[in-house]
């Protein structure tokens, strides 16, 4: 790629808010998400870490992984919980990709609410940015693309690195690496921007991105 090419893109990655559906797949910056929570109860369970890996033009590198602790210790001596040090800069920086990348998770009207909860009780920024759902995404691409683009598959692979099942760096790694798949898929298959995919008679059933 040329400078000139890299700081093309770079600018308009920086622009928060410009992502139109026109935008090449292959040109946007994605930010695999996922958290650990003590429990799937939406009302009365919490977020206790959340862990963020950057996709760009296709590839991650592990270096650029983030994983935030919410200590819940302060809730139970009585004080108001609090992010502090490492873990506040942490979710900063994290925050701070959400507001110029595309968001994929899995479910990301439930991972959106839950962080959204223990933010407010962490007086810290709320989640923002465009979110996207990687089990649409992957109806729209995968479905005749084999083991690769199933979730499953990468989960199984990642059992042999020596993470737990639904650890937050764990699942975030296996996103990342099915994302990965479903970006080539769709290139095979001509669709080459968001608006491709929108168009897709199944993205009009299952893919479903928000703004913040």
């Amino acid at each position: 790629m040329s400078l000139s090419t890299w700081i093309r893109r770079k600018f308009a990655l920086g622009n928060a808010g410009d992502f139109s559906d026109e935008r090449m797949l292959s040109e946007l910056e994605f930010l695999l998400l996922d958290v650990e929570l003590t429990g799937t109860d939406a009302e009365t369970d919490k977020v206790i870490g959340l862990a963020a890996l950057p996709l760009l033009e296709g590839a991650f590198s592990l270096d650029e992984l983030r994983y935030c602790h919410f200590s819940q210790s302060a809730e139970s001596t009585g004080s108001d919980p609090a992010l502090t040090g490492e873990s506040l800069a942490t979710y900063q920086a994290i925050i701070d990709q959400m507001s110029r990348c595309i968001v994929v998770t899995i479910n990301p009207v439930f991972v959106r609410h839950m962080l959204e909860k223990s933010t407010a009780d962490y007086c810290l920024p709320a989640p923002s940015g465009h979110w996207l759902d990687l089990s649409a995404v992957a109806a729209v691409v995968g479905n005749d693309a084999g083991s690769a683009t199933s979730l499953a598959h990468w989960l199984a692979k990642m059992k042999t690195c020596g993470r737990h099942e639904h650890d937050a760096v764990y699942d975030v790694f296996a996103m990342a690496q099915l994302l990965q798949a479903l970006l080539a898929y769709a290139d095979e298959a001509g669709i080459t921007t968001l608006a491709d995919l929108m168009r897709n008679q199944n993205a009009e059933n299952w893919l479903r991105p928000f703004k913040g």
